[in-house]
């Protein structure tokens, strides 16, 4: 079960992040959230495996190396897709990532789930739709159709990246995972800078603008430690969809600090979530 409380963990940490970010998203761009986050993940990351696991690193083949190289920069078009569209569009349609694990899991990793598994899996995905779905139509946002097509490039991208670390911690473990990936971030960055013009200039450092972002990428890169953790453990067919329920206590942080009206529709899709994730433990045991 120990794989289940980094997955819950990761899940807490995405949506206290998300919130901060959303915060601070006027301020700060995608590009500059991308530099924030992959600059503060080596601090928490090479940290983290130095205190857990000393100084031991696997260092991978060639082509783990790639793969690894691969997963990390799908992952960079998350703030993007985001940044496209309202959250409850965008974030309806990422949180979509955990099927294209799936069943990537399911052809190339031989992944097999019982039955009270899938039917977990299904009410916490479930409970995420009901919960990020927006209650009424936003024809002029939805018209344009820019959210959508980001949205499902990054829960595509998104989901192929976490297949890719699965593949990647099976060969050299969780820590390595995450000590090495924080380093090849660093290249990325800089290609991401290069490409993305409009987004180059550095956003106002003020403490109110600046730091929700600070903030909210520090946790963000925490969730971002105890997925790596979890995957380590566990099935990606099992983690990835667990952590993936962010939107469910988003919503309800949401409602606590930004004074956003929960509904009853996003409420019973909360309790979808949390029964789904749920069943998905009991039937791990």
């Amino acid at each position: 079960m120990t794989w289940f409380i980094l997955a819950l963990s990761a899940t807490v940490f995405w949506a206290v992040g998300q919130v901060l970010v959303k915060r601070g998203f006027e301020h700060v761009s995608p590009l500059w959230n991308n530099i924030i986050f992959y600059l503060l993940s080596p601090f928490i990351f090479i940290s983290a495996v130095l205190w857990l696991n000393g100084p031991k690193i696997n260092i991978p083949t060639l082509p783990i190396f790639l793969v690894m190289f691969l997963a990390t920069a799908s992952y960079m078009i998350f703030y993007y897709a985001l940044s496209k569209g309202k959250l409850a569009l965008t974030g309806t349609v990422v949180a979509g990532y955990p099927v294209a694990t799936v069943v990537l899991s399911y052809l190339f990793l031989g992944e097999r789930l019982v039955g009270v598994q899938i039917l977990g899996i299904f009410l916490a995905l479930l409970g995420v739709l009901a919960v990020s779905l927006p209650e009424k139509s936003l024809p002029q946002q939805v018209r344009d159709f820019s959210w959508l097509k980001w949205g499902l490039a990054a829960a595509l991208l998104i989901g192929v990246g976490d297949f890719l670390a699965k593949i990647s911690i099976n060969q050299v473990g969780s820590y390595s995972q995450v000590f090495i990936t924080a380093l090849l971030a660093l290249p990325l960055l800089a290609i991401n800078y290069l490409i993305d013009k409009k987004g180059r200039p550095k956003p106002s450092f003020q403490g109110r603008r600046f730091l929700p972002a600070l903030l909210g990428n520090g946790i963000m890169a925490l969730g971002s430690l105890t997925f790596a953790l979890a995957l380590g453990q566990e099935k990606a067919a099992l983690v990835v969809p667990v952590s993936s329920v962010y939107p469910a206590l988003m919503a309800i942080l949401a409602a606590i600090f930004l004074k956003e009206r929960i509904t009853l529709k996003q409420a019973l899709g909360i309790a979808s979530v949390v029964v789904g994730i749920m069943v998905v433990g009991m039937g791990s045991v």
